[in-house]
């Protein structure tokens, strides 16, 4: 399968772009919309996805190609107030190549200050994000499951890090 977003073939059974993380296989899976919100306690480290959470549009523009995708992102303010006092890592299956750009173009539109960003190497959304929590995250913030909370779009993802024992749900269950 071709990636509308980047050009690159994957097999044909990946759900994700593994050069641009780009979702290639369309979920049925419906993010259930809570009445009551949840709140963002401001103690918490935040592990934040990008597509399809902190970017409002990601459907909209999902097959624009990169890098001019960037430009097109518009971005969740009523998250952003949420935790724009939190400790925010953004751990995302974009490319690296992006990060200078995504990063500047977050900086310039919204008030969040991201304090740490990790990108994608070329692995799964799942498998990326438990890398950078083992490998990066959870040896210098500490193993305390307690600490954190995952706000994050993809089922999967959020299943590995309730294995941590850390706390992971989409943007949904706050705005």
């Amino acid at each position: 399968m071709i990636c509308p977003a980047c050009n690159t073939q994957n097999d044909s059974n990946e759900e994700y772009c593994l050069n641009c993380g780009q979702r290639l296989i369309e979920s049925e899976y419906k993010e259930e919309i809570r009445e009551t919100k949840l709140e963002i306690p401001k103690d918490k480290i935040i592990l934040l996805d990008l597509n399809y959470t902190l970017i409002s549009n990601s459907w909209a523009i999902r097959y624009e190609k990169l890098p001019g995708k960037i430009e097109k992102r518009q971005y969740e303010h009523e998250l952003v107030e949420l935790i724009k006092d939190n400790y925010v890592i953004l751990i995302t299956a974009s490319p690296y190549y992006t990060s200078f750009d995504s990063l500047k173009h977050i900086e310039e539109n919204t008030d969040l200050k991201i304090d740490e960003s990790y990108w994608n190497f070329g692995k799964r959304p799942p498998a990326l994000k438990k890398y950078w929590l083992e490998n990066a995250v959870l040896p210098t913030h500490g193993y305390d499951p307690e600490k954190y909370l995952a706000i994050e779009s993809n089922e999967k993802t959020r299943e590995m890090y309730g294995k941590f024992g850390i706390e992971a749900r989409p943007k949904s269950d706050f705005i």
